[in-house]
Parts: C-alpha cells; structure tokens; sequence
C-alpha cells in the first residue's frame, strides 16, 4: 500500500511537471501559466519541475526580492518577495497577456482592448512615454504595459503594490 501510495505521488509530481513545461504561459493580473500570485517559492519550484535557485543574497538587489525565470518559458521574469510569487516580468516578443497584448504591439492596441479601465502615466524616466496600468481583482491585483515609441516595449502583472515598481526589485 505505501509503494501504491508513493507511486501515485510521483505520478502526479511528473504530470504537473510535464503540464508546465508544455503550458499555455499566458499572463493574468494574477500569475502566468500555472503559477498564481501569492504562490511561496518552493510551490512554485515544485509545479515547474525546475529545481529554480533562489539568487543568492549577495547578488540581490534588495534582501528580500530576487528573480528567476523558468526553464519551461525563459521569456518570463517571477518576482519574489520574502519567498513568495508577487509579480510576473515580460519583455521579449512571444508571452502575451490574458487579453491577446504582448511585447512589439501598438500601444494604442491597450487602450482598446482595456478601454477605460486602463490608467496612463507619464513614465518615471521620459516623460514622452506611458505607463498603461489596469487594476483587476478588486484592486488587489494589476497588470502595465510599458510603452517605447508608441509600442508596448514590455509588461508586468501581479500584486498592486509590486506592479508598481519601476525598478523591479530595486
């Protein structure tokens, strides 16, 4: 009965580990793929199989935020926060939002598909460009797109406040 049990166990493990290699890594305000936000590090480590590493103290950039990117989609940065999912990074063409957007296309394409839940502000470094931010569940949650020369030039989605820094874990 234990061998049956373990058995069963791993079988899962290596499905959910097999799902996410091949998943649809689209980006919500609340995760991307199978992650969600609020996930803790080691849940996140054992839906992707990946064996991530935690950046060592020493190369953050802040005590109690680091990065990593999965191997079953490099294309994403997860933001960590005291060990726990807070925000989703993208900034190379391929990933997408939940509602079709992605690196390369039009900002304007933003303000359509969001219409007036997006809210625009001026960039914190040039003031001709935009952050497009739309607030989702209840406020507890967010997704921006950054714009460069009238394209979105990357975004992120997760937790209000970690959507809100500019600087990522700085």
């Amino acid at each position: 009965m234990k061998n049956k049990i373990i058995a069963c166990a791993l079988a899962a493990f290596v499905t959910l580990a097999g799902a996410a290699s091949g998943q649809d890594w689209t980006v919500r305000v609340d995760g991307a793929g199978p992650l969600k936000v609020g996930m803790d590090f080691d849940t996140v480590n054992r839906v992707l199989g990946d064996h991530l590493e935690r950046t060592p103290q020493e190369l953050r950039g802040s005590r109690d935020c680091f990065y990593v990117s999965p191997s079953a989609e490099p294309r994403i940065g997860l933001m960590f926060v005291k060990d726990v999912l807070k925000r989703v990074d993208v900034s190379e063409v391929g990933v997408r939002s939940e509602r079709g957007i992605g690196v390369g296309d039009p900002a304007e394409k933003v303000r359509e598909v969001y219409g007036e839940a997006m809210r625009s502000a001026p960039n914190a470094y040039n003031a001709n460009e935009r952050y497009l931010t739309v607030p989702g569940g209840g406020g507890q949650y967010a997704i921006r797109f950054e714009t460069q020369q009238g394209t979105i030039s990357g975004f992120y989605a997760g937790a209000w406040e970690q959507v809100q820094y500019v600087e990522g874990c700085l």
